[in-house]
């Protein structure tokens, strides 16, 4: 594959281009007028009217968080309406209604599917690959796929675990030679380093590959459909599914599993009919064409100062952007059902994800600035991307501004004369009936997508409203999350807020596997959160001595930061999730029987059991395993000189004196050398009693190691 310089699409008419717009121009005249009146009432509620420089600073912080507020309003009402017009057959523009009457007609053609990994939990991965893979056979498309694991994990504990279940998977699912197991010796620049180390290995092979998570789950089906998609529309460089969260067992992973079954469809079709052909890439559960994405989207490292130098974090709008701005088209279509992807068990899982995120986010400013060619649509996304963390910092600088505001009033600090000008006095005024009407409609801004959602399904859709329950296991559901909701909001804009200010003095962010299945412990909890906490009660102390009626505004801020702690930990109980979902709270329509095959099927699979419980750690077992220590001096890299030398001596130290008295990772460097991988394998087996070897290795462990 010759990698073209220019795009054939580039500079050719945009079929879609005047139909986006108008919906755009539509779009951006419902969130201004609606932010206009509110910044208009706020005005109103003011003492000053706006008049005085705090007053001005309150402004400065409320438009922009109103603004946010109304876009993601207004963009699910657009979902609602086209559901609603259209009957749930889609939108008309999207890509698979274009082509549904055709896809069955169009044949597959060879295709990648990777699953980069980083220190993850191996059974979870392999066994949401194994689903996936089988479910692609069950459809009848297994000779046009072909699975790639790409490991950049370094702890060889880790590292031979996967390669151990690679291997088992291999046998189970007969995919020698067509599921393969890479790992990087050089991880540099994280995922993005992993992905272009693929394409230039293998990437010419395939004319699309596909990106899955750790955490990802696709259907057959899914992964037929897209592939026949990319067919369909040549102009297509990318088109990204809507992952739906599933296997959920903590409380809050089974909340945010039921927002996403309740909620998802409207904000996903709002913003795909937005969007058009100039969506977002969200780094996963997405197909791509190799060759666009090969000539296109190369992230060199950015030579700015501070976070804007260096690898690029958020890497997927970025690529999006760029195969965009080549002429290639970018789809997100929420219709195509069976792709899933998984939640963070805790908040504080959450928040630690959300802090490598802020700071990838907030590197976009530089793409939105200063990057040209870049589409409308995509620096919108940046900018949306961008304020999803700065709204944090600005709504504490808002809740800031008017505990000043009320502090001023409450010190007698009444300035008369806030207008130097001005030949006569300004009286502050206040209006309490203007403040009812902005707070609530606020608050309808904040919960109307949400009553959309459930409206949609108490009234229009019975057969998904059974798979949450019935109807008052829903209104139960929905009652409860939006009071879990309100309680962790709070939390979030202190972490998220703190984030951004440890991003723009560029503190490092560290890289690493994400927890899926631990719970949060008291200890931890109560460390994180303690700053809200101490926050929480020094905020509150000052305003009630200021005032009662500001006291009684700040307690649900306060309130949620005071019980961040506690909260944290309950919702991070499997054993909570467990009970409420034998209750029927926060069932969602997978859990009810109404779910996808391959969702059953991962349920269904047993742990992997690479080795026995009581067998040694993993290097030791893969020099003990005869196939496992045949397999990894096969894999083994060629080693000569200084590096076979260095090899042959480790080795040596290892048959003296064992492997505890070495490091890990120094230890596992013997694994570079096969002849050396072979020779400690045989010096095991045939070492005396008082070998080193020999006291390590007792007669139990020789009796379980082949199996």
């Amino acid at each position: 594959m010759t990698l073209p310089r220019t795009s054939p699409w580039l500079g050719q008419p945009d079929p879609y281009r005047w139909r986006a717009l108008r919906r755009r121009w539509l779009f951006t005249l419902f969130v201004l007028l609606q932010t206009v009146a509110g910044v208009w009432g706020m005005i109103l509620v003011l003492p000053y009217h706006g008049g005085t420089p705090i007053e001005k600073a309150i402004l400065v912080t409320f438009i922009p968080l109103y603004a946010f507020v109304a876009a993601g309003s207004w963009m699910a009402l657009f979902g609602f309406y086209l559901r609603r017009r259209y009957r749930g057959r889609g939108d008309p523009l999207g890509i698979l209604r274009r082509h549904a009457g055709r896809l069955d007609a169009v044949a597959l053609v060879k295709t990648a599917v990777i699953l980069p990994i980083y220190h993850e939990d191996v059974d979870r991965v392999f066994r949401g690959l194994q689903a996936s893979i089988e479910s692609v056979r069950d459809a009848g498309a297994l000779d046009s796929f072909e699975f790639f694991v790409l490991s950049d994990s370094r702890d060889p504990q880790v590292w031979l675990e996967e390669r151990a279940a690679w291997l088992h998977l291999c046998d189970t699912l007969d995919l020698h030679g067509r599921l393969h197991y890479r790992r990087r010796r050089v991880n540099l620049k994280a995922k993005t380093g992993n992905v272009s180390d693929f394409l230039r290995r293998w990437g010419r092979a395939f004319k699309y590959f596909v990106v899955f998570d750790a955490d990802s789950v696709m259907s057959g089906q899914s992964l037929v459909t897209l592939v026949k998609l990319m067919e369909c529309e040549p102009r297509a460089g990318m088109i990204q599914t809507v992952p739906t969260l599933f296997n959920a067992h903590s409380a809050f992973a089974r909340m945010q599993q039921f927002v996403t079954h309740l909620y998802g469809p409207l904000f996903s079709e709002g913003l795909a009919a937005l969007q058009l052909n100039e969506a977002v890439f969200w780094g996963h559960n997405a197909i791509i064409r190799t060759e666009a994405f090969m000539a296109h989207c190369g992230l060199r490292g950015m030579r700015g100062i501070g976070l804007w130098r260096g690898t690029v974090l958020s890497h997927d709008f970025v690529e999006a952007a760029f195969i965009r701005r080549a002429g290639y088209e970018v789809w997100l279509e929420p219709a195509i059902q069976g792709s899933y992807e998984e939640s963070p068990p805790s908040l504080d899982d959450e928040l630690i994800r959300d802090k490598r995120w802020s700071k990838g986010n907030l590197q976009h400013v530089k793409f939105l600035a200063f990057e040209r060619g870049i589409a409308t649509a995509h620096r919108m996304a940046f900018m949306n991307g961008i304020f999803a963390y700065l709204a944090s910092p600005v709504w504490f600088l808002f809740l800031l501004f008017s505990t000043i505001e009320v502090a001023q009033f409450a010190a007698g600090d009444i300035n008369y004369f806030p207008d130097p000008r001005s030949l006569y006095p300004h009286w502050p005024q206040w209006h309490p009936q203007w403040a009812i009407v902005l707070v609530t409609s606020t608050l309808v801004t904040l919960f109307l997508p949400k009553l959309l959602a459930l409206f949609e399904l108490l009234v229009f859709d019975r057969a998904r409203r059974a798979g949450f329950g019935g109807t008052g296991r829903l209104l139960q559901g929905f009652l409860l999350e939006n009071l879990f909701s309100i309680l962790l909001a709070p939390i979030r804009m202190l972490a998220h807020s703190a984030y951004v200010v440890q991003a723009i003095l560029n503190v490092s962010v560290r890289w690493a596997g994400q927890n899926r299945s631990d719970e949060i412990g008291w200890l931890q909890a109560l460390v994180r959160h303690a700053p809200g906490m101490i926050l929480a009660i020094a905020w509150s102390g000052l305003a009630l001595s200021l005032n009662a009626n500001f006291f009684y505004w700040t307690i649900p801020i306060s309130l949620s930061l005071l019980l961040a702690a506690p909260i944290t930990v309950w919702l991070s109980r499997f054993s909570l999730g467990a009970r409420w979902r034998a209750l029927g709270i926060w069932n969602t329509p997978p859990e009810m029987g109404a779910g996808d095959p391959v969702i059953a099927r991962f349920e269904s699979l047993p742990e992997l059991a690479l080795k026995p419980a009581r067998a040694p750690d993993w290097l030791t077992w893969t020099l003990l395993h005869p196939r496992q220590a045949r397999v990894a001096a096969a894999l083994a890299a060629r080693r000569t000189g200084a590096a076979k030398a260095a090899t042959t001596a480790l080795a040596e130290q290892i048959l003296t004196e064992g492997l505890q008295g070495l490091p890990g990772r120094v230890a596992a460097r013997v694994l570079d050398d096969g002849e050396a991988v072979i020779r400690l394998h045989r010096h095991a087996w045939q070492a005396a009693a008082d070998d080193p070897w020999g006291r390590q290795v007792d007669q139990l462990t020789r009796e379980i190691c082949i199996r």
